[in-house]
């Protein structure tokens, strides 16, 4: 489970574009609450995504800014992360 937004956004961009209120039937606190922070465009709900470093991947994406990338401990993550920026 660990990382799991990732693997979603590797399997498409569909999560990110989803309309919020598909986001509210996801079970997965940290997915729901990515899917919504996507679906808003809300930092507020990447807030509440307990791992970090998911939290910092939703931040870059929200705010645009590769500074939180910076932030993200899993290297592979933190390149992705890095490369969806600009």
């Amino acid at each position: 489970m660990k990382h799991l937004i990732p693997l979603l956004l590797l399997l498409g961009y569909s999560l990110a574009f989803a309309q919020a209120t598909n986001c509210y039937s996801i079970q997965d606190a940290d997915r729901k609450n990515y899917c919504l922070a996507m679906s808003h465009r809300q930092a507020s709900y990447c807030y509440s995504i307990h791992a970090g470093d998911d939290k910092n991947y939703c931040l870059a994406q929200v705010h645009s800014q590769r500074t939180y990338c910076y932030s993200i401990h899993q290297s592979d993550l933190k390149n992705q992360c890095l490369g969806l920026i600009k």
